[in-house]
């Protein structure tokens, strides 16, 4: 006889032997890596992730936290790069990662720790979201349970992806997968079986996009408008409104930051220098071959699970074809727009200032939800039955010749596995900067001991920040003002940081005394690669030894001060400029800040009677220009310099 109680307990552990034992064993593997490569420690620790672009967008939550408590959603920042438009332009990438932050540090949580958590969140979420978008096209529980294992694969395996999130660029890697289920839910809503919810949902998804990553619209719109164009004759007018209500509403949420920006185009510097790929990319991803870090990333080309994806997702839009599935156009054509974005975007107008290569990760999060159906339907025993037994070996000494790649891909991710130099960087230090650690870590020590240093020394006037990460550290470390930061920020004021341009420019030979003069630059701070056309300018720069063990300091052997003709002192601060004890410029009743005019900047006469106004004074090759102060009728002895409405 069959024991009732065995027969019970094979039911009830049935699920573990099919698609809900994948789920499980994916989780477990993905709960298993994130700790590894997040480690609480870190991310519930004092200080914020120590990796490059972590720094820049830190920087950013760090000065908008302040900048948000006195009332503004951008601020005029006098302590980075002679004084630039914080909030404006060059954070349209970190919008959501800082109001998350900003809700969690008024719930108490410390501001660090609330920006580490955008990155466990976002980790978590990926296989999620591609399962989700999986179920919403309506695919069965075995190839979603596909789908989900691959988001936890191209996490931590993918190479695009994992240079997201271990440098830092975390809100393109979480707009990757977001996008994903906005796509599939945009169209189950107008295509398929609409679901209970579902419009709600898709009002908070695309807002919440478009805030994640400004370039989610690059992503979204050609799928989204060319669905909404291909259903509009038979969608009922409730259809039409809810569409239009949605753009609307997206459009409004964004409005806050996109007004802004949109009405200082003036200020903007586009940029082509990075993400530009062209179609011999493809072949380069496919053979993993790395070619240029400019367009790929400072990360090794491991591109494996992308492809499968993407030749399982082929597979599965094949079968589509055959059975005339419904969403067969939709995936089909997403797919394709994707791969011309990341492939062809760069020969394209307007594209280019997207960094177009970047649109390969969320392509591979949409293959990976295409591929679930054929990996679900040929990765069986049945398939592997019906291969003759011809063909079985030569499938066996595929596989065999396969594993070194597959080892590749494990061991370039796993942290402490593989400790193979990229050979190009031809310095450990420049490994150590330029790629992400396997495992994210706190800031390090010598950067910490280099903001010991900078606060150490007489504030007299700006430090120049050879290594970009560093330059972003210490702007919100030491409050001390810098030239530096990331060299391609998208604004004109980028132009006052020496390192944005070629060492070609003259500002290197010849230019560099008038440089250090004109941006009353008082400190040096330079890394590697060595520039000896800086460091052997011992008539300029005088050497002050190794700083945190690897940054040659230098002192600037005669600063200019702040001031251009006349004198003062001055003090700076978020959005304002503090002036005492000026006297203008004989023969005049003006005084020129050696700081970056802008319209919104007005003064304020500390005297009675006496007013003053903010007037641009040009300066050779800055297009921003420097804060000239006029008196009304003579020049106020004490004035401020601040940021109107």
């Amino acid at each position: 006889m069959t024991d009732p109680s065995a027969a019970a307990g094979s039911t009830r552990w049935a699920w573990l032997r099919g698609h809900g034992g994948m789920f499980v064993g994916f989780a477990a593997i993905h709960a298993a890596l994130v700790l590894n490569s997040i480690p609480l420690r870190v991310v519930f620790g004092a200080k914020p992730f120590g990796g490059p672009d972590y720094q820049t967008h830190f920087q950013h939550t760090h000065t908008l936290t302040r900048a948000l408590a006195e009332g503004r959603l951008w601020v005029y920042d006098p302590m980075m790069l002679a004084g630039y438009p914080a909030g404006l332009f060059f954070d349209v990438d970190n919008k959501a990662h800082f109001l998350f932050c900003t809700v969690l540090h008024r719930l108490g949580v410390p501001l660090a720790t609330a920006f580490n958590l955008f990155t466990l969140v976002s980790a978590i979420a990926m296989p999620v979201s591609l399962w989700l978008a999986a179920r919403l096209l309506g695919v069965s529980a075995k190839a979603q349970a596909w789908s989900f294992g691959l988001g936890v694969l191209l996490w931590h395996f993918e190479s695009l992806i994992r240079f997201f999130w271990g440098g830092g660029m975390i809100s393109f890697a979480t707009v990757s997968h977001l996008c994903v289920l906005v796509l599939a839910l945009f169209w189950r809503q107008l295509a398929g079986s609409p679901v209970r919810g579902g419009w709600a949902a898709l009002l908070v998804l695309l807002p919440l996009a478009l805030l994640t990553h400004v370039w989610s619209f690059a992503a979204l719109a050609g799928p989204m408008i060319g669905l909404y164009l291909a259903r509009a004759r038979v969608l009922e007018l409730v259809d039409h409104v809810r569409v239009w209500a949605l753009a609307a509403l997206t459009v409004a949420i964004n409005a806050y930051w996109l007004w802004p920006a949109l009405t200082h185009m003036e200020l903007m510097a586009p940029s082509h220098k990075l993400g530009q790929a062209t179609p011999d990319f493809f072949f380069y991803d496919l053979l993993e071959v790395f070619v240029d870090p400019l367009t790929t990333g400072f990360v090794r080309q491991r591109t494996l699970v992308r492809t499968v994806a993407v030749l399982a997702a082929i597979g599965t839009l094949v079968a589509w074809r055959r059975a005339r599935a419904p969403a067969l156009r939709y995936a089909g054509g997403t797919l394709v727009w994707l791969f011309g974005l990341s492939y062809v975007g760069a020969l394209l107008p307007l594209v280019p200032a997207t960094e177009p290569y970047r649109f390969a990760a969320p392509m591979a999060c949409w293959a990976a939800v295409l591929a679930g159906p054929w990996l679900a339907d040929n990765l069986t025993r049945k398939t592997w039955s019906q291969v003759p037994a011809s063909l079985r070996g030569l499938a066996i000494g595929l596989l065999v010749l396969l594993a070194p790649r597959v080892y590749a891909q494990l061991a370039t991710f796993l942290p402490g596995v593989d400790v193979s130099p990229m050979g190009f960087l031809q310095s450990a230090v420049l490994e150590e900067q330029f790629f992400p650690s396997m495992r994210l870590r706190p800031i390090s020590d010598d950067f910490q001991e280099v903001a010991a240093w900078v606060a150490a020394q007489p504030d007299d006037g700006r430090v120049l920040v050879h290594y970009w990460a560093l330059g972003e550290y210490l702007r919100w470390a030491t409050d001390r003002p810098i030239l530096g930061g990331f060299p391609d920020r998208r604004t004109i004021h980028e132009q006052a940081n020496l390192f944005h341009w070629t060492d070609s420019d003259e500002r290197y030979g010849e230019g560099l005394e008038r440089y250090l003069q004109t941006f009353n630059v008082a400190y040096v701070l330079m890394s590697v690669p060595h520039i000896p056309a800086i460091e052997r300018r011992l008539d300029l720069l005088e050497p002050r030894g190794i700083v945190g063990g690897r940054y040659r300091a230098y002192r600037v052997r005669r600063p200019t001060g702040y001031v251009v003709g006349g004198s003062a002192e001055v003090e700076a601060g978020l959005g304002r400029l503090a002036v005492s004890a000026a006297k203008p410029a004989p023969g005049t009743e003006a005084l020129v800040l050696r700081f970056h005019w802008l319209a919104e900047l007005r003064c304020r006469s500390g005297v009675p009677n006496v007013d003053c106004r903010v007037e641009r004074e040009p300066v050779e090759g800055d297009e921003a220009g420097f804060i000239r102060v006029v008196g009304a009728p003579t020049l106020p002895a004490e004035f401020v310099v601040e940021q109107g409405p």
